[in-house]
């Protein structure tokens, strides 16, 4: 007699193997490419590399990538949509008075996967990305309101959330690049207190 529990069961246990191996497959070819990117220029870098490298078949890369391009472009995005998810969560919350909870996440996300994140900073293309990373941050830090006395103010702060949005990217760089010692944790705690004391002046009361 045909069990429809028995063979609902048997479907999802099936599904969640498949998508299982789905991440296992992406994470290979998104480190092999990594790799390959520390070896030679990105835009000589084939399918062929990939495959070999990963050592998976080509219908398993165009299961899940068109080309090399998708497979950075994933990557980029999925570490933007983190970003942005993570800075959401804190939108009624001011980062300038409390950056940590933020970091913390950042940390968290970073510390799944340390040496997969270390080499795709140390890629060429990563300047690029880099860069995206940092017009997230300002663009984020900027919603901070609160009503300034001048036009020389709100410069002032403009400057400042420049700084440092460029200095967090940095400080992350360098810890990756093994510059910096101690855990992405302790960075994280520096750089939040580094933070709060900087835009100190900013938190305070607007003199009348």
């Amino acid at each position: 007699m045909f069990n429809f529990e028995q063979n609902k069961e048997y479907t999802k246990m099936r599904e969640k193997a498949e998508y299982r191996s789905a991440i296992r497959s992406r994470n290979m070819i998104r480190r092999a490419l990594v790799e390959l990117m520390l070896e030679k220029e990105y835009q000589k870098i084939t399918i062929k590399d990939i495959v070999e490298r990963a050592d998976i078949s080509r219908g398993t890369f165009y299961a899940h990538y068109s080309d090399v391009h998708a497979v950075i472009e994933q990557i980029e995005n999925e570490i933007m949509e983190k970003m942005i998810e993570f800075l959401d969560e804190f939108k009624h919350t001011d980062l300038i008075q409390n950056m940590m909870p933020f970091l913390a996440k950042v940390s968290n996300f970073l510390g799944q996967d340390i040496e997969f994140y270390r080499m795709l900073i140390a890629v060429d293309a990563a300047s690029t990305f880099m860069t995206k990373v940092k017009a997230v941050l300002i663009e984020s830090l900027l919603s901070y309101e609160r009503k300034t006395n001048s036009v020389q103010e709100r410069e002032a702060f403009i400057l400042h959330v420049n700084f440092f949005a460029s200095g967090l990217v940095a400080m992350y760089q360098d810890w990756f690049e093994g510059k910096l010692n101690g855990s992405l944790d302790d960075l994280a705690a520096s750089v939040s207190r580094i933070m709060v004391q900087g835009f100190q002046p900013f938190l305070l009361p607007s003199s009348k």
